[in-house]
């Protein structure tokens, strides 16, 4: 027989090993930038039931994290209706042809949404 610290070391370790998995996936959430700065929550669940008339029980491991989303993209965009077409246009503050620093030039971008029936043209 050998001793050990914790139950969690039962199952060749495998409770401890789904902790330390989520807890990478917490770790990972703290370090991206486009989350807040709020706690994360990582729970670990145990149940316990009897079994063989109570001379046993069976152990059940969860392990749950709650994780910041990331964090919402802003940009705006203008609604027109061009050659029967309506589209969306992004709005940067930016001329077409304008250059930045580094160099890269301007295009606005745009989408086109929805072709506009005859009756919608009223």
């Amino acid at each position: 027989m050998e001793k050990v610290n914790s139950v969690l070391e039962f199952a060749n370790g495998a409770m401890t090993e789904r902790i330390n998995y989520e807890l990478i996936k917490v770790m990972e959430n703290i370090k991206n930038p486009n989350t807040d700065e709020k706690p994360r929550k990582l729970t670990v669940e145990i149940t316990i039931t009897p079994i063989n008339n109570r001379n046993a029980v069976s152990l059940n491991t969860i392990v749950k994290k709650k994780l910041s989303p990331t964090s919402a993209v802003y940009t705006q965009m203008a609604v027109q209706n061009i050659n029967g077409k309506i589209a969306g246009y992004e709005i940067t503050g930016l001329q077409d042809g304008q250059a930045n620093l580094f160099g890269e030039v301007h295009q606005t971008k745009f989408v086109e949404l929805k072709e506009i029936k005859e009756e919608e043209n009223l």
